[in-house]
């Protein structure tokens, strides 16, 4: 179970925005022209995340000597481990060239891609647990309308945000019209996380809907039981004072016993 951190434990946002802001370089090296902030985003993210693991390490340590078996955010040892793992994978992806000029390349990119996606899903678990109806439908909106951009971003045969945030709907929600469709490498990558950001997060706002009507269902059966067992005990209350008054009404009718020696 996931506990959320004690209040001097390390932060998660350094590093989810770490994990967040690399995802533009990912997609920066498929295109024809990728730009050169690529190569910083890369090293600076992973920075971050080294130094993220290292805080993380020492608040594990602080803890263990203070007899306090506890970590931030759920934190494992072996996520720990996949955080060290994840930083230097990060600063050797900026040595590498571009993925639209190397298979290689791309496919290490891939391969680590997949590794931050699950990183940021155990990250963003304890957030979203605290998370109402509310704050789901506006990260869901965020992530739509990010992913949208993106594919106005990534795919010449999206000529504006509105298509763009169109074929996102369309693909995280896996409806598949097939009007609109991804027409370029980089956009068919794309694709394949907004159909795993859409199923988790859009399973989310479902499952939180569907909590909300059984909570209400559920409480409208609380009451019924609580009034109904208010009534109960009104009218054991009730015969109980009758009982009192028909007891003290016979003790008064009864004659007196003889007297005792």
């Amino acid at each position: 179970m996931l506990h959320p951190p004690a209040s001097n434990s390390p932060s998660p946002w350094p590093m989810l925005i770490a994990l967040i802001a690399s995802i533009p370089a990912f997609y920066d090296s498929l295109m024809p022209t990728p730009v050169t902030w690529a190569i910083g985003m890369y090293v600076l993210s992973g920075l971050v995340v080294l130094g993220s693991a290292w805080h993380e390490r020492r608040h594990a340590r602080r803890a263990v000597a203070h007899q306090r078996v506890t970590r931030s955010w759920g934190m494992t040892p072996r996520q720990e481990r996949l955080d060290w793992v994840l930083g230097i994978a990060l600063l050797l992806t900026a040595t590498l060239p571009e993925s639209h000029d190397s298979p290689p390349a791309l496919a290490w990119r891939i391969v680590l891609a997949l590794f931050m996606l699950y990183r940021l899903v155990r990250i963003s678990l304890p957030l979203l647990h605290q998370a109402g109806l509310a704050r789901l439908l506006l990260m869901a909106s965020a992530v739509l309308v990010l992913c949208g951009i993106g594919f106005y971003w990534l795919d010449p045969a999206i000529h504006s945000v509105p298509a763009g945030l169109w074929l996102a709907f369309s693909t995280a929600a896996t409806v598949g019209y097939g009007d609109t469709v991804p027409s370029s490498t980089a956009s068919r990558i794309f694709s394949v996380f907004v159909v795993l950001l859409g199923y988790g997060v859009l399973s989310l706002v479902t499952a939180s809907i569907a909590a909300m009507f059984v909570g209400t269902q559920e409480r409208q059966v609380e009451r019924e039981i609580l009034r109904d067992m208010h009534n109960q005990l009104r009218a054991v209350r009730q015969e109980i004072a009758e009982l009192r008054v028909a007891l003290e009404e016979a003790r008064r009718a009864s004659p007196p016993g003889p007297p005792t020696e």
